[in-house]
């Protein structure tokens, strides 16, 4: 892994299983967008007895050169009973690695390449066509006085 990620915990115990899941999930972030710079995580229990949905919350601040930066705050919704907190991070993951993929499309869409050898400038010969009656006749360069 090229870099340090910054975990914190809030209401969750930390267990070198989480840590191993979240280390994994950075390591195939970085296999597909490899400019990561920083990456935060936040773990939190949002809710102790839930009605309905999860009661984790898991937030990814993840920096790519450029000052941009991909959020993701996943907390499931309704309608998504009580998973586990290792499904909670591998969701949050997974939108994190399509947002990635979304910017690295952008930016290999919107740059502009240079093929050296590959420009032409092509300047019209002048000195052939005929000056009309109100053209200006072009000054000779060749003669700039400064002698």
């Amino acid at each position: 892994m090229r870099i340090s990620p910054i975990i914190s915990y809030r209401d969750v115990p930390k267990t070198d299983a989480l840590e191993s899941l979240i280390t994994q999930k950075i390591e195939k972030l970085e296999q597909y967008y490899d400019q990561i710079s920083s990456c935060r995580v936040a773990i939190e229990k949002t809710h102790v007895h839930p009605g309905s949905g999860s009661s984790y919350r898991v937030r990814l601040d993840i920096t790519v050169p450029e000052n941009r930066e991909v959020v993701v705050d996943k907390s499931p919704d309704e309608g998504v009973q009580y998973p586990p907190l290792e499904t909670v991070i591998g969701d949050a993951f997974d939108v994190a690695n399509r947002q990635l993929r979304e910017l690295d499309e952008q930016q290999h869409n919107h740059m502009k390449t240079h093929i050296p050898g590959q420009r032409e400038i092509v300047l019209d010969d002048l000195t052939d066509e005929p000056m009309g009656e109100n053209a200006v006749p072009l000054a000779d360069v060749s003669d700039t006085g400064a002698n």
